[in-house]
């Protein structure tokens, strides 16, 4: 995955990367833990340091506009945070599932 940005704004430090295929991708945590832990390692003088992860899919939403998923992950006073940007689609279609994987995620970090 590539690095898009990198950004600290006071004692926050979000990077952005892009692109993951699917979430059904093999080694995709695996992937997402050693960005974070490489990133971490950079981080030692902030509070807090935010991850967002791109999906290389565009979906079209009911209003007919573009939708771009992200994985999201904050990690502040020793614990991480997880959450999934979807599509209305993904919400309707696949909501469980995107929140076994974000559980699965979360535990492997933490």
């Amino acid at each position: 995955m590539k690095q898009l940005f990198d950004e600290t704004y006071s004692e926050n430090r979000t990077l952005w990367y892009g692109y993951f295929s699917t979430l059904e991708q093999a080694d995709l945590i695996d992937e997402l833990k050693q960005i974070i832990q490489t990133d971490l390692e950079s981080s030692q003088e902030v509070q807090a340091t935010n991850w967002i992860f791109y999906s290389e899919v565009k979906q079209t939403d009911a209003l007919e506009e573009d939708v771009r998923s992200s994985i999201m992950v904050r990690y502040v006073s020793g614990q991480y945070y997880v959450h999934y940007n979807m599509s209305d689609f993904e919400f309707v279609t696949q909501r469980e599932q995107i929140e076994a994987w974000l559980t699965k995620l979360k535990s492997q970090l933490n």
